[in-house]
């Protein structure tokens, strides 16, 4: 119950609820045990950043039963079906994970291959909103064993108006996209046998020997997403040498003639932070934002960006901030 809170207790329903939690979640445990809980209604929002897309927000209470089947089941369950390079939403994985990993790949591959590496980037094209329930559905079937927890994944995905699209805002939507694509990763691995691939999502990469073998993967991969009714964007897939640079995860990715990688951030991700803190600045400034909310968000961007080799434009942003603190016309 406090865990579901975190991020949340100012909301009014949270502390309402919080009032008589043990109460309201004895309550809670009985209908989920005698199989009279239903999800109730949830809340649809748009959000902007990084890109326009739909949000789906559940009660409290529905909170607590998803992140309860996930920490205690369904989690371990479904995750041992998926490649280690199945990187996103899992404990002790992650973005940085996956930059790490990348840069192992690509380590081996310039040992290998020498400059003859190039890396095949691919993304779905709207896979939340484009993912069909009945699809979802057999991807969570096939993986997990206990009846009573498929039921209660099939009636999350219900709860998302038509039969296509499943909606962002719950964890337990997170995995189940990451089931649906799994069978994606091992027919990649397994039947394609490609030897560094990496997947984030609906992000996924392949690096390998030289860029003839990319009209021959492209294909294959798309006749199985066509299985599942999925497509890769057209404008998102790129075939490029490492040593020219692919974008992966926020970060520029290329190799050197000498074999040293570089991880440098995108620029749109560092202009988007300046216009971010600045107006952050100019809020806090008017009284209508506390300034701890400014600098956590620095805090947050440094903390991703020092992955890579970012040192100069981490020193920068620190600066440009003081500045914005000094400048009376912010």
């Amino acid at each position: 119950m406090q865990h579901c809170a975190n991020g949340v207790r100012w909301k009014a329903s949270v502390i309402k609820y919080l009032q008589n939690g043990l109460t309201n979640t004895e309550k809670l445990r009985q209908e989920i045990l005698v199989g009279t809980y239903k999800l109730g209604r949830q809340i649809e929002f748009k959000v902007y950043e990084p890109k326009e897309r739909n949000v789906v927000a559940m009660r409290f209470r529905d909170r607590q039963v998803q992140r309860s089947l996930l920490h205690n089941y369904l989690a371990s369950e479904l995750t041992r079906h998926f490649i280690y390079d199945n990187a996103a939403g899992q404990a002790g994985k992650g973005p940085d994970f996956s930059i790490r990993r990348i840069k192992i790949m690509l380590e081996k591959a310039h040992r290998l291959y020498g400059d003859n590496v190039y890396a095949y980037t691919y993304d779905i094209k709207s896979f939340f909103g484009s993912t069909r329930h009945d699809v979802a559905k057999a991807a969570v079937r096939k993986r997990v064993r206990d009846d009573w927890a498929c039921r209660l994944v099939e009636q999350i995905i219900d709860s998302f108006p038509g039969d296509v699209g499943i909606g962002l805002g719950s964890d337990v939507a997170q995995y189940i996209e990451l089931a649906v694509l799994d069978d994606l990763d091992h027919f990649i691995k397994e039947q394609l046998r490609v030897r560094f691939y990496a997947r984030y999502m609906d992000d996924f990469v392949i690096i390998t020997d030289g860029k003839e073998h990319a009209a021959e993967y492209r294909k294959a991969i798309e006749q199985e997403l066509a299985r599942i009714h999925l497509q890769l964007h057209p404008k998102k897939c790129r075939v490029v040498p490492v040593s020219r640079g692919f974008k992966w995860l926020g970060f520029r990715i290329r190799v050197k003639p000498s074999g040293k990688i570089l991880v440098t951030l995108n620029k749109d991700k560092i202009y988007h932070e300046r216009r971010k803190l600045k107006k952050m600045v100019r809020l806090a400034k008017s009284g209508k934002l506390p300034r701890e909310t400014a600098d956590t968000s620095l805090r947050c961007w440094a903390a991703h960006a020092v992955h890579g080799n970012n040192y100069n434009v981490i020193k920068k942003m620190h600066e440009y901030y003081r500045n914005l603190w000094r400048d009376v016309n912010v």
